[in-house]
């Protein structure tokens, strides 16, 4: 899968939380790990993981109060992001992924002011 930076939270793009477009048509979006098991009520399915990231890697979800499903805003300023964790040799080697975080793909339909501009 080739992957195109969209938006970093850092000036390197691929050593902190990101979100990248893919040759698929979904997008990437690395972030950091969460504990799963700590996360009771939402349904986690084989195959999905969650991630975190800062809600200022996407300002477009402080405003919106419509409920989309498999992002999760935070008290912490975060935003939790549910995907099928992201496996693919070529993406992972783009991404670099430092210790702590993972990368989850997910349809462009749940950010869609990343690929509307």
């Amino acid at each position: 899968m080739k992957i195109v930076l969209v938006r970093a939270q850092c000036d390197s793009g691929r050593s902190c939380p990101n979100i990248n477009a893919t040759d698929r048509g979904t997008l990437v979006v690395q972030g950091y790990v969460v504990d799963v098991e700590t996360l009771s009520d939402l349904h986690i399915p084989a195959g999905e993981t969650v991630v975190e990231v800062p809600l200022s890697l996407l300002p477009e979800l402080a405003a919106d109060t419509t409920a989309r499903t498999g992002l999760y805003l935070t008290d912490r300023d975060t935003v939790l992001v549910q995907g099928q964790q992201v496996t693919d040799q070529e993406a992972l080697g783009e991404l670099r992924l430092p210790a702590g975080e993972t990368a989850v793909e997910v349809p462009t339909t749940r950010l869609p002011a990343l690929i509307e501009r």
